[in-house]
């Protein structure tokens, strides 16, 4: 290739660099954005995971307890009867 199809093909290849530079830039700062975006909810489900597993577990201790207190109310109730 001669010098001048040489400094054609390194025009055209910067003129498109300079027009699809601003556009590449922009893109990745969106891209930057939302990723930080997925990053946060990602944070709340598992923020929102870990209370729901407490919330459970109180509810399973809770349980158990009404179960226990249930079974004592029915004892108290035979022995009343047994009175």
């Amino acid at each position: 290739m001669t010098p001048q199809e040489w400094s054609i093909v390194v025009g055209v290849g910067m003129s498109a660099m300079l027009a699809l530079g601003p556009w590449m830039f922009m893109v990745h700062a969106k891209l930057a954005v939302l990723a930080n975006q997925v990053a946060m909810l990602c944070k709340k489900v598992d923020e929102a995971a870990e209370a729901n597993q407490n919330l459970w577990s109180l509810h399973a201790r809770h349980e158990a307890k009404l179960e226990t207190h249930d079974v004592q109310i029915a004892q108290l109730g035979e022995r009343l009867r047994d009175l």
